[in-house]
Parts: structure tokens; sequence; C-alpha cells
């Protein structure tokens, strides 16, 4: 009895130690199933330091200052300006390359402990996080210089690498929230808002934006086709840029 227990105990511990070790948790094993329950559900941690980091940017941005609100009064193009601009360059290419080592390195455990990729994954190595995110840069910069949505060009770029096109969408949606709040905070940092007509567009966003989910998802449900939500995208896609074009005449 006890040396069964014994040796029971000793090949648990063999089999622990044999398991690869997850980039990021030095202290922790991983096996396949240890990857498979984490991604059961949401990964709230990562999600609580994604919102830390926004607001991190956001504190900055704002500290900033502009035309409507200057609380520490930075002057435009002084040393201050272009050091708190350097600041928020420097934290986002910090993040950046930690989550790129944090994925290439899982990638890497993924591969030895023989994970199955379903349709839809993204297997983030070596190039996969220099290319797509070099790619989202590019988007944010035209987002900002020509003031289109960044979903705009993000939503194809993740179809175009493979992602469900539920998750793409949910995904855009998701960056969307982000750059719109930080782009709204810098306008309002700036006296740059009329109140009485974001508060209309507001809502009439609000309300178009559920009507076409509740619409979208019910006829998703109905035919069972996720080439619906391919269908919308590259239809928002053409429509914006023949009206951008018939406005640039």
């Amino acid at each position: 009895g006890e040396e069964d227990e014994e040796k029971a105990q000793s090949k648990a511990a063999a089999a622990a130690s044999a398991r690869p070790k997850l980039a990021l948790d030095p202290s922790g094993t991983h096996s396949l199933q240890d990857i498979l329950d984490e991604e059961k559900s949401t990964p709230w941690d990562k999600v609580t330091k994604l919102a830390g980091v926004f607001l991190l940017i956001l504190v900055i941005n704002l500290a900033k200052g502009g035309g409507g609100w200057n609380p520490f009064g930075v002057v435009c193009g002084s040393f201050e300006f272009w050091f708190l601009t350097a600041a928020m360059l420097g934290i986002l290419l910090f993040v950046s390359y930690e989550v790129r080592k944090y994925l290439v390195e899982r990638t890497e455990v993924k591969a030895k402990v023989l994970y199955h990729y379903v349709e839809g994954d993204v297997v983030w190595d070596a190039r996969a996080t220099i290319v797509y995110p070099v790619v989202c840069a590019l988007a944010g910069f035209a987002a900002g210089m020509f003031g289109v949505g960044g979903g705009i060009v993000k939503g194809p770029l993740m179809l175009e690498m493979g992602v469900h096109p539920a998750v793409a969408s949910a995904t855009s949606a998701c960056m969307i929230l982000y750059t719109s709040f930080t782009a709204t905070s810098s306008f309002i940092a700036f006296g740059m808002v009329k109140y009485d007509y974001a508060i209309f567009l507001f809502f009439v966003g609000l309300v178009a934006t559920a009507a076409g989910q509740l619409g979208v998802n019910y006829l998703i449900k109905k035919y069972k086709r996720q080439s619906l939500i391919i269908l919308s995208i590259g239809s928002v896609v053409s429509l914006s840029t023949v009206m951008m074009g018939g406005q640039s005449l």
C-alpha cells in the first residue's frame, strides 16, 4: 500500500517535471491539458493588464493637455510635450515586445505538447508576430491620418489570417472600443467636441450597432452561414470607400 502510493507519487512528480514550462510562468508547469483548460475561460489577468496599459496611455495623453484642458500647463512642442509623447511610444513598444515574446514562446510550448489547432486559430510564430502587428500599426496610422475606422482594415486582415468571422468581428469591435475612447478623450481635451451633436450621434450609433448585431445574429442562426459576417464587413468597407471617394471630389 505505502510502496504503491510512493511509486504513484514519484511517477506523478516525474511526469510533472517532464512537462514543458510555459513562458512568463516559471513557477508552474503546463501540459496539453493545462493549456486546454486555460483556453476554456476568459483570461481576466490578461484583460486586466490590457486595461491597465490603456489607462496609462490615456492618462499620459491627457497630461499633454490641449486647447480646452491643460492640467499641467504643457506647451505643444516643449520638452515636456515630447517627453510624454516619447513615453507613450516607449511603453507601447515595450508592451508589444513582451507580448510578442510571450506569444512566440507559448507557440513553441504548444508545439512540444502536440497542441492541435482548430480552424480559425492563429499560429503566432516569429513571422506572424512581426507582420500582423506592423500591418495593424499602419492601419492605425491611416485611421489617424484620414479619419477612417481602424476596424475597416483590421477586420479584413483578420479574415485573411484565417480567423473565424465571428471572432474577427468581435475582436475588431473590442479594438475600436479602445481607439475610439482614446480619440474621444483627446478631442475633449482640445475642446473640439460639440456635445449636442455628440450625444445625438452616440445614441444613433448605439441603436444602429445593436440593431445590426441582432439582425446579423438572427440571420446566422437562421441560415447557419458565418459568411454573412464576411459579407457585412466587405459591404461596409466597400461603402466607406465609395463615400470617402465621393466626399473628396
